[in-house]
């Protein structure tokens, strides 16, 4: 026995294989994960078999060889594992290869990621240090003990002996590897209430935390390259899916004539009867099925407005909890159509996907920044796409370069006229992260190139309130003053500093509309992206316990979701009084909102968000990793945990199962409608199947 453990092969494997299982099992502690369950067996395997792996590789170089590459390992993988965490704690999401490209461009922020982080965080590096501790000081002195005895074995064994002694291992390690895939393959070692198959995981990490849950960080990482290597898609996958035992129950609803939406499908059967492509056909078949919303009350009380939609970047509901500190957003939200249960999911790319999200109300694909990455895709159904249609003019603005997002190739395939950057507005402006301009001089540029051209349909994106807040800026000091009462942090002040300029622009934007006339004539939708990055969990709940919130915020909880709640409104000036909608919602139903409020000929089924005040929306907000949250209950998706609000009623295994397939399904066809580049399809499609009226003996006599 002694022999076995001052054999280098078995010490190195041994000491890797706590440095690998040791992190995995402290980043679940961390994110809340079970520890004790069928997952934390995988990762177990899997840190034994490549600890193993790398040690029998650098078992035949010499000594010194193998322990600066275990050194080199040990450095590699925790730091690894801490920018894994960090990512985690700032977006909600591990990162995968697919969105390496958008990593790259935020190293400008690290600082922000570092000072927001938990100190927690930090304790990974125990395992770095002990790790070196041990390769440098206490495996050289075991070995070099034991060296004259172990060379004395050495020549005593026989040729065929050490064939079989290196052979060992092999075996070892297909048996870990086979154990390993059985465990991904077998329902078994799955949770009942997940609803994507543990395979299908692997083959297609889609979802981020749920692989990292299943099979650890470090092996999500390569399942994720592997896919990407293939180019697996979620198609590929879809045969290992099965609903038949799962029923969705759909409420009927009795609708009023005058309610009614009704549409002729005569062209989108057509063109699926004479389509071949068998995602197209799975596409036409999902979407003809989905439920109508209906009209209602609320039905065209802004029909003939123009319309305003802007992106607040990186604003929360801190912009609507005290009048005094931000008056002019307080008023809209609270004068307007304000959603109080409202969420901007966290993801891999939250504002290019949240972005896209809102205009187009479909589910974005989460490994992908999916707007950058299918620019060449067509959305007829889009916001501004469909107002175009109906006679506006419609255009987009935002007050910083294409830097992270192709705004100018892809909003113009969203139903722009024209994209308008901060070079167009001819505004200046500074490298990332030094200075962002003002939303108030977007604003004072961009009018002369909108408000004339009546209706219209525009789109802003905002820019000011985003980080950092950890380093002077213009906007980030201007106004701290303004909480020099306070016991506030510094960061915490430039953020609201910039939130300030923020508020000022909107009252700049108003007051430009009631210059031109036209305030009560121009609804505006106001939606945050994401919470504001950068800031911790102590700065937030700071201001939110300041200001009476009913509230906190968890970046790592499973039990809600609390960091993703932001403000969404509708504000018009002639309104009477404000509207309070209590609905569970995300920024996904926005549009179709909007749609309903103007009385647009939408067909709903093509969306994926629902009119919020239709009774067809269920009240509850969806999350990109299949988690969800209502009344009732917040359901982590990655792990299967659900936490019931204290005496509400609790759901049957069955309802949940519902809900989860009801939700999965959504994504998935969402996701291969954007990869299809479906809904250019669609569009042209039944446009040449579209009757046309004929020209009668009679018409032609009278012309």
């Amino acid at each position: 026995m002694r022999k076995f453990f001052t054999n280098r092969l078995v010490l190195s494997t041994i000491a890797l294989f706590i440095i690998l299982f040791g992190c995995e099992v402290y980043i679940r502690g961390l994110v809340e994960n079970p520890i004790f369950s069928f997952s934390t067996l995988r990762i177990l395997l899997s840190s034994l078999f490549v600890s193993l792996i790398w040690s029998y590789i650098f078992h035949f170089f010499h000594v010194i060889v193998q322990r600066i590459a275990n050194i080199i390992f040990t450095l590699v993988v925790t730091i690894f594992y801490f920018v894994e965490m960090c990512l985690y704690s700032f977006i909600g999401f591990f990162m995968g290869m697919g969105n390496a490209e958008q990593g790259g461009k935020v190293t400008n922020y690290i600082n922000d990621v570092l000072h927001s982080v938990p100190w927690t965080y930090y304790i990974i590096f125990v395992f770095t240090v002990l790790g070196l501790i041990y390769f440098i000081f206490i495996e050289r002195l075991i070995l070099k003990k034991q060296k004259g005895k172990r060379l004395k074995v050495e020549k005593k064994l026989t040729k065929v002996q050490k064939i079989y002694l290196e052979t060992i291992p092999i075996f070892i390690i297909l048996i870990l590897i086979g154990v390993h895939y059985l465990t991904i393959r077998s329902n078994k070692f799955q949770d009942p209430l997940q609803m994507d198959p543990t395979y299908a995981v692997w083959l297609y990490p889609k979802n981020a935390n749920m692989s990292a849950n299943n099979f650890g960080v470090l092996m999500y990482l390569y399942s994720d390259s592997i896919s990407m290597i293939k180019h697996v898609s979620e198609e590929d996958v879809q045969y290992l899916y099965s609903y038949d035992d799962i029923i969705i129950q759909q409420e009927e609803e009795v609708v009023p004539p005058d309610y009614k939406r009704e549409f002729d499908d005569t062209a989108w059967k057509a063109l699926n009867d004479k389509t071949n492509d068998s995602t197209y056909k799975t596409l036409n078949n999902y979407f003809m099925n989905r439920p109508i919303s209906q009209k209602n009350d609320m039905t065209g009380i802004f029909e003939g407005k123009n319309v305003i939609v802007m992106l607040l970047e990186s604003v929360n509901e801190i912009a609507i909890l005290n009048e005094k500190d931000f008056p002019t957003l307080y008023k809209m939200y609270h004068e307007g159509i304000s959603f109080r249960n409202n969420f901007s999911p966290r993801n891999n790319c939250s504002t290019g996907n949240n972005e896209m999200t809102v205009n187009t109300s479909l589910f974005t694909i989460n490994n992908t920044c999916t707007a950058n990455s299918y620019t060449k895709n067509i959305y007829p159904e889009a916001y501004m796409s469909l107002f175009k249609q109906l006679g506006y003019r419609t255009s987009a603005y935002h007050d910083y370069t294409q830097h992270y997002y192709y705004r100018g190739t892809y909003l113009p395939h969203m139903g722009a006229e024209k994209f308008y950057s901060v070079d167009d507005l001819g505004m200046s402006w500074n490298p990332v992260y030094e200075e962002w301009p003002s939303d108030k001089t977007m604003f004072q540029s961009a009018k002369k190139y909108y408000m004339s051209n009546r209706p219209f349909a525009v789109y802003f994106a905002g820019v000011t309130t985003h980080q950092t807040y950890y380093q002077p800026s213009e906007f980030g000091d201007k106004y701290t003053y303004l909480w020099d009462n306070t016991d506030y942090p510094t960061n915490l002040k430039r953020y609201l500093s910039k939130m300030k300029e923020l508020d000022l622009a909107m009252e700049e934007l108003l007051k430009e509309l009631e210059e031109e006339g036209i305030l009560d004539d121009t609804v505006i939708a106001l939606f945050g992206d994401h919470y504001p990055y950068g800031l911790s969990d102590s700065n937030i709940n700071t201001y939110l316990k300041a200001n009476n919130a009913s509230y906190t915020v968890n970046h790592n909880s499973t039990t809600d979701h609390n960091v993703d709640r932001t403000p969404m409104l509708i504000y018009n000036s002639s309104l009477k009084e404000g509207i309070a909608v209590d609905s569970y919602t995300t920024i996904i139903d926005l549009v179709p909102t909007l749609f309903n409020l103007f009385n647009v000929d939408y067909d709903p089924r093509l969306y994926l968000g629902t009119d919020i005040f239709s009774k067809t929306h269920v009240s509850r907000a969806y999350f990109v990793d299949g988690s969800w949250q209502d009344e009732n209950a917040s359901y982590y998706a990655p792990s299967s945990k659900i936490t019931y609000v204290e005496g509400k009623e609790k759901y049957s295994a069955n309802v949940l199962k519902s809900i989860n397939t009801e939700i999965n399904q959504r994504q998935s066809m969402s996701a291969s409608a954007i990869r299809s580049n479906y809904f250019k399809y669609l569009g042209e499609g039944t446009d040449k199947f579209k009757i046309q009226p004929h020209t009668t003996e009679e018409n032609k006599e009278e012309e």
